[in-house]
């Protein structure tokens, strides 16, 4: 039985870069810290990574896994797809802009 939990989120509506500062602030953290840190954090990513940590605890306590011995070991955030969008203004014009996406995968391991 190994010692690692993994959750992971595909297509994330936010950037990678935005995400990846938030990843990097509870990096190393344990998992009680982590979510202290990311549920007082007023960023949008921060709310998104919050759900991925308490689902990678989740699924390291079904493992068998203690919850207070738990930290995150790494977060890997990397570009998704592009979602091209139209916005309509005026005297019948046309305004592009892109929605990224981001994936995101956090292991979680015993100390």
């Amino acid at each position: 039985m190994s010692n690692i939990a993994i959750a992971t989120l595909k297509y994330a509506l936010t950037s990678e870069k935005k995400m990846n500062l938030i990843a990097k602030l509870v990096k190393n953290m344990s998992v009680k810290e982590a979510l202290d840190v990311l549920n007082f954090t007023p960023k949008r990513p921060a709310k998104i990574l919050y759900k991925v940590v308490k689902s990678a605890a989740a699924n390291a306590e079904s493992k068998g896994l203690k919850y207070d011995e738990l930290f995150i070991d790494k977060i890997e955030v990397w570009r998704g797809p592009k979602l091209k969008r139209i916005r309509f203004v005026s005297r019948s014009r046309v305004n592009y802009y892109i929605r990224h996406r981001a994936f995101v995968k956090v292991v979680l391991n015993t100390k």
